[in-house]
């Protein structure tokens, strides 16, 4: 087979088509920030160190895709939820925006992510990564699965425990919530990305039961994925934790490709799913920051025995690559790819 770059590859196997090799679809973010020198909170407001980081780590280590900055909770800041953001930690959602329904409900308002300071400053990332790589690397957009936007709104524990005590107003929530998705994704998708990678940790089966799922979270998605589908863009949908009870039933919201961890078994996945459905994942992201390269290229070609002889795969941790994640790790899962697959 004919040698295709990162472009090609990764969006091949988008298609169903079969790769020269797996594509390596890295979820890397404050490790790339390592790499080049930085901590994560140093690109938050600096489109240039984040574009460099994410540059100086591809051309390092030789993966095939970059990314926006993601999983900040970007979308939920915009509408009013506090974020704490500290040096050595990942942002996370210090104070919900919705804190009581009767007050707040009212008050959250849709966002012009052209305005919104962050949202802007993440797009013109987007942007500029495109032009820089073009066709050659895919770049990756990221947004919030709606029902985790509404988690990030409202607190996850209170949301969960709203679908018990108060579902007509996490209804209204959702709807909200929803509305400021669409409108954000229509800015994601307008700065030429390639993929829309859609987060949703709170559809987990860790999170919540099947029944939840596609009662709240699987109409919401759906309609998202339904809406953006006529651009052409592809989407990529990942939720941590143990899915095995809802793995078809997340492939028919329509996603391109389903981003495991772990805690699913890929051999029964891709039985389930067909040959040439794309998966990603899932090398145990423990194992990436505290193994060795010999275990890193055992894991590799575990992963790509059981879902990628057909096609189908790119290979990636099952999460957020850890910031102390040896570099040889990555060397190993990259060199791997391209010789077992």
């Amino acid at each position: 087979m004919d040698h295709m770059n990162s472009y090609e590859r990764v969006m091949g196997v988008l298609n169903g088509k079969r790769p020269d090799y797996p594509p390596v679809v890295l979820m890397a973010r404050e490790w790339c920030s390592k790499q080049a020198g930085f901590d994560l909170i140093d690109e938050l407001d600096s489109v240039e160190r984040h574009v460099y980081a994410q540059t100086y780590a591809i051309d390092k280590f030789g993966y095939d895709c970059v990314w926006d900055m993601f999983a900040c909770h970007s979308e939920s800041e915009a509408m009013g939820s506090v974020l704490k953001i500290s040096r050595g930690h990942p942002p996370s959602v210090e104070i919900p925006a919705v804190q009581n329904y009767e007050t707040d409900l009212s008050r959250l308002k849709l966002f012009d992510p052209y305005q919104n300071q962050r949202l802007s400053l993440i797009l013109e990332g987007m942007r500029r990564l495109k032009n820089r790589f073009n066709h050659e690397v895919p770049v990756i957009g990221y947004i919030q699965a709606p029902f985790r936007h509404v988690s990030m709104l409202r607190g996850s524990e209170n949301a969960m425990r709203d679908l018990y005590k108060a579902p007509e107003s996490l209804r209204k929530l959702c709807e909200i919530a929803f509305s400021s998705l669409i409108v954000y994704a229509v800015a994601v998708i307008s700065t030429g990305v390639d993929i829309l990678f859609i987060s949703d940790p709170s559809s987990s089966g860790d999170a919540i039961s099947k029944k939840h799922w596609e009662e709240w979270g699987k109409p919401l998605t759906s309609r998202l994925v339904n809406l953006v589908k006529p651009t052409g863009i592809k989407t990529i949908m990942h939720v941590c934790g143990d899915n095995s009870d809802r793995l078809e039933s997340f492939a028919e919201t329509g996603v391109n490709c389903l981003s495991l961890d772990e805690g699913v078994d890929f051999e029964a996945a891709r039985k389930l799913l067909g040959p040439r459905y794309c998966l990603m994942g899932n090398v145990s992201t423990s194992l990436l920051a505290m193994g060795s390269p010999e275990e890193v290229k055992e894991a590799t070609r575990e992963v790509i025995d059981k879902a990628g002889r057909d096609g189908g795969l790119m290979v990636s941790g099952g999460c957020i690559i850890p910031d102390i994640c040896p570099p040889e790790n990555i060397q190993a899962m990259v060199e791997t790819a391209k010789t077992w697959g």
